[in-house]
């Protein structure tokens, strides 16, 4: 099972209080998940596709309990690809009723301004109504990485029009959904952790948020060791640079003249870094007893001394 699944099966599980709720829900699954048909031995009738058979279920389930429609439940597999999708299909003189509440067929045969995707205000003109909304959308056509895959939300809308009303609906629980086209679909998507956190909070599922929040919890550790330990990495590399540089510096002084000429701190400095040719500036400021500010200028001034000599100038 997936991650996307187990929190559909977890939303399913939640109860719907009021028919507004269960008819906003429907509204959000017939858009993402549904398509009318019309057939002569039928006439209207619609089809919802699903991944989830629980899904399929729960539309028959609301189906039956607004409009007193029966719905017949089939399996659609494709050997290929190696999915398998249900099929709850609605059959009857109420599935016009029913397309019309959710704003997929005009009420007015004369409503030159409706446009498929447009959702009646009065499906969404509380908060109940509205999260019911969403997690039908989500149900229909949503999806979830497992957070150890990454951050990745989205909802897959058949119109845009559609799109734009749940997005303006999710930013209104500060959830920003970008849109974007996929096969004359849209989608809206969301890719920040926190966000993507948000709308499961918001859908309803405490179990799948917990868990959410664990992983999250758990890349966040990780990806600050990383950080940390590459830092670490980067200061050792940088350091060994450092010292690499200073001891080809003292064996070209040391070719031409002896180290004891040097002054004392130079000299001490300089005889440190040839017994220590691993120690870090911190190490070799410990052993000289001064700072590492210190000990770093009298390096500079040996690497100066070098440069003279590479130069031909007089030391």
């Amino acid at each position: 099972m997936s991650f996307s699944s187990d929190l559909k099966d977890e939303l399913i599980k939640l109860k719907i209080r009021t028919d507004e709720e269960k008819r906003a829900m429907l509204a959000a699954l017939t858009h993402t998940a549904g398509a009318m048909t019309l057939s002569s031995g039928f006439g209207l009738g619609v089809q919802y596709m699903t991944e989830n058979s629980n899904v399929a279920k729960l539309v028959a389930k609301l189906a039956k309990a607004l409009y007193n429609i029966d719905a017949a439940i089939g399996v659609k597999e494709n050997t290929q690809l190696k999915n398998r999708y249900y099929m709850t299909l609605l059959r009857g003189e109420n599935c016009k009723t029913l397309l019309e509440d959710v704003g997929y067929l005009a009420k007015d045969d004369n409503d030159e301004s409706f446009e498929i995707g447009h959702v009646d205000a009065s499906l969404l003109d509380n908060e109940d109504k509205q999260r019911a909304f969403i997690r039908g959308a989500f149900l229909g056509s949503g999806s979830v990485n497992a957070p150890d895959k990454g951050y990745h939300a989205e909802i897959i809308c058949r119109y845009e029009r559609f799109a734009r009303e749940l997005s303006d609906i999710l930013s209104n629980y500060y959830i920003d959904a970008k849109l974007t086209d996929r096969k004359s679909q849209s989608v809206l998507y969301i890719k920040e952790g926190d966000k993507v956190s948000d709308l499961i909070k918001l859908l309803g599922a405490s179990d799948a948020a917990m868990q959410f929040e664990e992983v999250r919890l758990f890349r966040g550790v990780k990806n600050d060791l990383n950080r940390r330990r590459n830092f670490e990495d980067a200061n050792m590399n940088k350091s060994a640079t450092a010292s690499a540089k200073q001891l080809v510096d003292i064996e070209l002084i040391k070719s031409v003249m002896p180290l004891s000429s040097l002054s004392k701190p130079l000299y001490e400095a300089a005889e440190a870094r040839l017994n220590n040719p691993e120690a870090n500036l911190a190490d070799l400021a410990q052993m000289l007893n001064v700072g590492k500010s210190g000990v770093n200028h009298r390096f500079i001034k040996l690497a100066a001394i070098a440069d003279s000599i590479r130069n031909g100038e007089k030391v």
